[in-house]
């Protein structure tokens, strides 16, 4: 068998109506203000029905609606490495601060994340039709590379994918549409299979 996803939610969720997390929203649009934290946890727990009904193991490292610290999450995936080192992280945002579009990111320097990253976001392009994909080829693969703690400091390989731009008007909008999140979450989950069957 291949490796099994650790899924990771960034930032906190609702508790009583209340975000657990300081900024790491949109405008307050049309639709409300959407919540990254709020997000992060309805695409890992729409992934996390599909892989029980496909019998498809994982691992979760964020749970909790508050806002769980990095150095926790990152803490909980070395200690499942340490038990199965066959394992990999999906860290599952929305992004902000200009642009449109869905990306990746892993860890600086050609690792093992960036072939799984690659495989994650080729399946992205093929599945999520019409939607701008933030590629960046300048080191032969599609992910961008930054030192994020939680690319980093875990064992396991570890891949970041951010799901739109909530400040852009159509990633606003398409981070709420019922089918842009069916058809990524069934993207992620196809990938998460493919890793795991490898």
């Amino acid at each position: 068998m291949g490796r099994t996803v650790i899924l990771d939610n960034g930032h906190g969720g609702l508790i009583n109506g209340i975000y657990q997390t300081p900024g790491k929203r949109s405008p307050n649009w049309d639709k409300g203000v959407l919540f990254e934290g709020m997000f992060n946890r309805w695409v890992v727990n729409r992934i996390i029905e599909k892989l029980d009904r496909k019998k498809i193991p994982y691992y979760h490292i964020s749970p909790e609606f508050t806002d769980t610290t990095l150095e926790t999450r990152t803490n909980r995936a070395n200690h499942i490495f340490d038990q199965n080192p066959d394992v990999w992280i999906l860290s599952i945002h929305a992004n902000a601060g200009g642009g449109t579009g869905i990306e990746g990111f892993t860890t600086l320097g050609q690792k093992t994340s960036d072939g799984i990253g690659d495989l994650v976001l080729r399946n992205l392009k093929d599945d999520m039709i019409g939607t701008s994909m933030r590629f960046d080829w300048s080191d032969g693969d599609r992910d961008k590379e930054k030192d994020y703690y939680i690319l980093k400091r875990p064992m396991a390989p570890a891949f970041l994918i951010e799901c739109g731009f909530m400040d852009h008007p159509i990633d606003y909008n398409n981070l709420w549409d019922e089918i842009y999140i069916d058809t990524l979450v069934d993207s992620l989950v196809r990938s998460i299979i493919e890793v795991y069957n490898i």
